[in-house]
């Protein structure tokens, strides 16, 4: 089931919001498919703010007496009345919940999306930013496109400035909007301007049988322009990957091993590949000689993967923040997997991977035994 009319009103209300009764009348029978509270509403878009509405949109708006003034009288009914003279249209009878003000949920909206089409790295929370990240659209682990959303209403910001996010992005882009119409001709053509690709959520996506976003078409097919531009550079990209994954691959499937001091055996799935500092980018082009970030790496394994945050100086305890970063940053480029590889937990930064270094304990502790013994 398409669910154009509810595209279209997003357009027509200022801030996605208005009372009960005007969702009602500009929905139709798209009404029960998005409004909370409603029987049988499989997608819940739509809820109350807890406000009640002081006045009432007119048929025939434009009188200095418009829109209708909503009354609460003492015996508990509700009227609309009309403040023009002669009177415009005619006073309504209204009960709690038709005056109730609805708005958009524009979290569920953002999830909604963002799980019909599949996306990775998925904000943990969204804000009320006019234009924001719902997540990415990857052709292979680390190499993909930002998804943004915007719902901007009858009164949108013609400035650039509210998208410099989303147009910071280096290579493609894509703005999801709820029509073709959304947003204005001048910054559309702006936005065109800087490379970013504009879908309209109207021409996307439809309610399935259970009630629920779906894309059309496949997202490949829907994606399919983006994707070449991904796929374009793909060379590059591969070259620039240690390891080029699928994108579905996480952190928890690597297990990185060291079997010599500038030698790790790197395994994910069934396959195991090695490595020196210069194939992780962990090689100085100076000296020739392994990165911090590779003596860290070094540690993480010794350490079964878990280093203190804290340290007794302040300036140590900066030290390690840094060289903690840096770790995270070049596993992120070797293998293109965007999740932080070496979270915070607690007191400690914890490997998601699994790090080892027994190989290297044991040989050292051989040779202790032999110099021991020589």
């Amino acid at each position: 089931m398409r669910i154009s009319k509810f595209w279209k009103t997003l357009d027509a209300l200022t801030d996605a919001a208005t009372d009960r009764r005007e969702w009602a009348s500009l929905l139709g029978d798209e009404f029960g498919c998005v409004v909370v509270n409603e029987p049988g509403c499989p997608l819940p878009l739509v809820r109350s703010t807890g406000t009640p509405a002081t006045s009432i949109a007119c048929p025939s708006p434009g009188g200095e007496g418009c829109p209708r003034r909503v009354v609460h009288h003492e015996d508990g009914t509700i009227r609309a009345v009309c403040g023009d003279s002669p009177k415009a249209c005619s006073d309504l009878d209204l009960n709690k919940n038709d005056i109730m003000i609805y708005g958009l949920d524009r979290v569920g909206l953002a999830r909604s999306i963002a799980a019909a089409f599949d996306l990775s790295d998925r904000p943990a929370s969204f804000d009320r930013r006019p234009v924001f990240r719902i997540g990415s659209h990857d052709v292979f682990a680390g190499r993909g496109f930002p998804v943004f959303l915007t719902v901007p209403g009858p009164l949108a910001r013609e400035d650039v400035a509210q998208f410099d996010e989303l147009i910071a992005h280096p290579g493609p882009k894509l703005l999801l909007a709820p029509t073709s119409s959304s947003i204005p001709p001048q910054l559309a053509a702006a936005l065109d301007r800087e490379g970013v690709v504009r879908m309209a959520l109207e021409d996307l996506v439809h309610l399935d049988d259970r009630g629920q976003l779906q894309p059309c078409q496949p997202s490949t097919v829907v994606f399919a322009d983006l994707r070449a531009q991904i796929a374009s550079g793909m060379d590059n990209a591969v070259s620039n990957l240690a390891w080029a994954l699928p994108k579905d691959a996480r952190w928890e499937e690597i297990g990185i091993r060291f079997v010599a001091d500038e030698v790790v055996n790197v395994s994910f799935r069934s396959e195991t590949r090695r490595f020196e500092p210069d194939g992780l980018g962990m090689k100085s082009a100076k000296d020739g000689k392994p990165k911090a970030a590779w003596t860290y790496l070094k540690a993480f394994a010794m350490q079964g993967g878990r280093l203190p945050v804290h340290h007794a100086k302040s300036a140590e305890t900066s030290r390690h923040q840094k060289q903690k970063q840096a770790l995270s940053k070049a596993l992120r480029a070797a293998f293109g997997i965007a999740d932080d590889p070496l979270p915070t937990v607690g007191a400690e930064y914890v490997a998601r991977f699994v790090a080892n270094a027994d190989d290297l304990q044991q040989g050292r502790q051989g040779q202790s035994r032999r110099k021991f013994a020589d």
